[in-house]
């Protein structure tokens, strides 16, 4: 039997209400601080795949793509127990912006990038260390923050999505389909990135993105009209601040790569809706660190306001090496 993208069925289901599923890529010039800018389709591929497809035409082997620690999915009863075993807090999937717009133009805003140098991007990375959190809990608890106290109101909690890449695991052949669960981090405007690293920690033990990966592909039983059916009923009620995207270390370590061919990154960020208005993606380009940064209209009134946002980001970290 043929294998099938049941994940790719979700932005199937969206696109007939106007919602894209473009993810954008590029080759960053920090030089100039311009990106010419490119796309794909979430559903015809992952960023894992993505970027592989780039990088094969360059000489990059992007062989094996890297894999997720476990070698299979757990069943359902595994996962009840760790859920139980592991508990998290939760809260409404609720978003109280201070203000939000009217516009119909989902790709009317393109992103924005901050980066760091391979010195700066070598001290963050032993900051994280030094202090027992990941890169990625320092790297987005500080743009939580920022975003919270420039576009949110009062402070209660909201919710991140932390996509896990879980390919290995899965069983499918097909390199090209989607192969990335995650879970949802329940945060506060101050979060601290203990707090981000401790609760991550958490839902990783709790395997909440194995019931999430599961529950995304349950395509497989209801088909396409029952994704569409189900995305119809829970779309208006389910809000988050947006994705936040680790795309690790490129090209990938341990391979017959061709040397740096310039000063140019590859970069690139996943697509974003009303119902996760803000992108974030992180990407190491030999050694280098770029912040890719996403904002949907529904919640943000310029590009003015992104590259305000990025710079922001980029100095609260930079903060934490001075």
């Amino acid at each position: 039997m043929a294998e099938k993208d049941y994940i790719a069925m979700w932005y199937h289901a969206r696109k007939p209400y106007g919602i894209t599923d473009t993810i954008y890529w590029g080759w960053y010039d920090p030089e100039t601080n311009s990106t010419d800018w490119k796309t794909w389709q979430h559903a015809d591929t992952d960023g894992m795949a993505g970027f592989a497809n780039i990088l094969r035409p360059m000489g990059y082997p992007c062989y094996p793509l890297p894999v997720y620690n476990e070698t299979s999915v757990p069943g359902w009863r595994e996962i009840c127990k760790a859920k139980k075993e592991f508990p998290t807090e939760e809260g409404r999937k609720v978003v109280r912006w201070k203000k939000t717009y009217e516009n119909t133009q989902h790709d009317a805003l393109t992103p924005e990038i901050s980066c760091f140098s391979e010195e700066e991007t070598a001290k963050l990375n032993q900051w994280c260390k030094e202090h027992k959190v990941s890169p990625g809990s320092l790297i987005y608890a500080e743009l939580s923050n920022i975003v919270a106290a420039r576009m949110i109101e009062g402070d209660d909690p909201f919710y991140w999505f932390y996509p896990v890449n879980v390919r290995g695991a899965t069983g499918i052949q097909t390199e090209s389909f989607n192969q990335v669960s995650g879970f949802y981090m329940l945060t506060k405007p101050t979060s601290s990135p203990q707090e981000w690293q401790s609760q991550m920690r958490q839902r990783f033990k709790g395997k909440q993105h194995w019931a999430n990966w599961k529950l995304a592909n349950i395509g497989k039983w209801a088909g396409m009209t029952g994704v569409k059916l189900i995305y119809r009923m829970t779309s208006g009620k389910q809000f988050y601040m947006g994705s936040c995207s680790n795309m690790g270390s490129w090209p990938l370590p341990g391979q017959d790569n061709p040397p740096k061919p310039d000063n140019r990154r590859l970069v690139a960020v996943a697509p974003g809706t009303a119902n996760y208005p803000i992108s974030a993606t992180t990407t190491e380009w030999y050694g280098q660190l770029t912040l890719t940064l996403k904002m949907h209209p529904h919640i943000c009134p310029d590009q003015q306001t992104i590259r305000e946002i990025a710079d922001a980001w980029r100095d609260a970290l930079l903060k934490k090496i001075q």
